[in-house]
């Protein structure tokens, strides 16, 4: 009798570890990320844009994984024993996708997507959790917090961003540009042969 109450212990304990074996398995990321990112040359495309007297540029799917994971690095413990390690963005539809590795408590490596609608609230521009999955399962939203780029304050003084808007055929973020007046223009033009010459 009590080398079966044994041996069914042993059998219990022993499926307990595989369940957590399998759990961590199971959200462990799937591919390997960082934070690194390249400096997006936002003021100097502002500029261009001026001297071509266009309204709107573009950031390129690549410009806007560059910016976010910057965003992101500057405050990488996303909440108390949650820390992200890696991040990829793109855009997907009319949605920012960010595919995000964390370590939760130091130990516990997860992989999740959280997918974002984005829009301008000056001088910001606002992804707004719309979704979040891990392997396909939904997670709440409340555990997810907005990402707030400073886009605005990137830009040189008397540019005002309009609107923003994804083009999903080219993977691409069209930031529309309020037309500057003809004083605004002068200014902007003196910056930019300021900033050639310089």
């Amino acid at each position: 009798m009590l080398r079966k109450l044994v041996i069914s212990l042993v059998v219990l304990i022993l499926l307990g570890i595989g369940c957590v074996i399998g759990a961590v398995q199971y959200v462990k990321p799937r591919e390997k990320l960082d934070l690194s990112y390249k400096e997006v040359p936002i003021m100097d495309r502002a500029f261009t844009m001026v001297r071509k007297f266009s309204t709107e540029f573009v950031l390129t799917e690549a410009d806007v994984n560059n910016i976010g994971k910057a965003s992101i690095s500057l405050h990488p413990e996303y909440r108390p024993g949650v820390l992200i390690t890696g991040a990829r963005l793109h855009l997907e539809g009319d949605r920012l996708a960010a595919h995000v590795n964390l370590k939760l408590k130091n130990r516990l490596p997860v992989g999740i997507v959280i997918y974002y609608k984005l829009h301008w609230k000056e001088p910001n521009l606002i992804a707004s959790v719309d979704e979040a999955k891990l392997r396909g399962f939904e997670l709440p939203n409340q555990y997810f917090e907005d990402i707030v780029i400073p886009l605005g304050t990137q830009l040189p003084e008397p540019v005002h961003i309009k609107g923003i808007a994804i083009d999903d055929g080219k993977r691409e973020l069209v930031i529309n540009i309020r037309k500057p007046t003809l004083r605004e223009l002068q200014s902007l033009l003196e910056q930019a042969v300021k900033r050639q010459a310089g």
